[in-house]
């Protein structure tokens, strides 16, 4: 399984995200778990629903360049249409309070595991 951690310049956001990569993975996103961990990226991605998440999630998202859009608590058993330009998503859990503002650009950085070499996504 891929995890990313998600920056905010050098600062980080979040760390040992869910990267969701593959269809299938983006199709699950976080639902059926008990607990969102440290979140889930969705790249290419626009449009998420709610149903079978245990909880709700803070929902980033965000252009191609990886510029945040938007951002919202997206509540159990809903869907969620992007803004216009959108092209990622980004779930955190509810609890995490890093401060972000329309436009700020995140870095993405992707690996198999916490032993193996990073690379970076923009």
């Amino acid at each position: 399984m891929e995890f990313c951690d998600v920056y905010k310049g050098a600062k980080p956001i979040a760390k040992r995200v869910k990267y969701c990569g593959t269809f299938g993975l983006k199709l699950l996103g976080l639902m059926f778990v008990k607990h969102p961990g440290a979140g889930a990226f969705l790249p290419d991605v626009k449009d998420i629903h709610m149903n079978f998440v245990n909880f709700e999630l803070r929902v980033v998202w965000l252009d191609r360049d990886f510029r945040v859009m938007e951002e919202k608590i997206a509540k159990r058993w809903r869907l969620y249409n992007g803004p216009y330009g959108a092209v990622h998503v980004l779930e955190l859990p509810v609890s995490n309070h890093a401060k972000l503002s329309v436009g700020d650009k995140l870095k993405i950085k992707v690996y198999e595991n916490k032993n193996s070499n990073k690379h970076d996504k923009r």
